[in-house]
């Protein structure tokens, strides 16, 4: 994830990122970082799917109008925009508004795409086995409430999905696993499936 602003996910992701290095944090506390944040609300902070989401509207909000094409579901032309506008490597809002975008353009449902990406109230999770998870770095009196923040940007598949296609392979996977309580998941699935295979990291 590209780290740009200083909105409160992208500070928890500095001492995220500084954790997992190896580098002495224990002079983060909660409080510290609740002040250093700005540029969204801080609506949730104790709940990152909340937060994100808070904090990705809020950098939305700073972004450029941009012209959807004019269908729903998963024409050409949106599989084109799609392609043209979300290329390279992803940043973690980059990623939302990807998914976002495909929410509006009536290929998946704002519901669906909370589930897939680890957001929704049924929170998938992928763990690696051979990248270690080191939570804190700080002293014995660590707040336990960065232990949330550190489970979420070590194992949610929104944090796997770094390009479009690897967007693609989460949705698709996730919805795979939810298709047995939702029926239409198969539909976007396949809508999905046809993406992925035609989408270059």
């Amino acid at each position: 994830m590209q780290v740009k602003g200083n909105s409160f996910t992208e500070k928890v992701y500095q001492y995220y990122q500084q954790n997992q290095q190896g580098r002495d944090t224990s002079s983060v506390t909660w409080q510290g970082m609740l002040s250093q944040a700005w540029g969204g609300a801080l609506t949730e902070p104790e709940d990152p799917s909340q937060q994100i989401l808070s904090d990705y509207e809020a950098w939305k909000a700073q972004q450029p109008p941009r012209n959807l094409p004019g269908s729903q579901g998963a024409t050409e032309e949106n599989k084109a925009y799609l392609r043209e506008h979300y290329s390279g490597r992803l940043s973690l809002f980059e990623r939302l508004d990807a998914a976002d975008t495909m929410v509006e353009m009536g290929i998946l449902s704002r519901e669906q795409m909370l589930e897939a990406l680890g957001m929704g109230k049924l929170q998938l999770r992928a763990i690696d086995k051979n990248t270690p998870l080191i939570r804190s770095m700080g002293p014995v009196g660590h707040d336990s409430r960065f232990d949330a923040w550190s489970d979420f940007f070590y194992a949610a598949p929104l944090m796997q999905a770094d390009t479009l296609s690897r967007l693609f392979q989460e949705l698709d996977g996730s919805l795979a696993f939810f298709s047995k309580k939702d029926a239409a998941a198969e539909e976007v699935r396949a809508v999905l499936g046809q993406l992925t295979h035609r989408v270059v990291a």
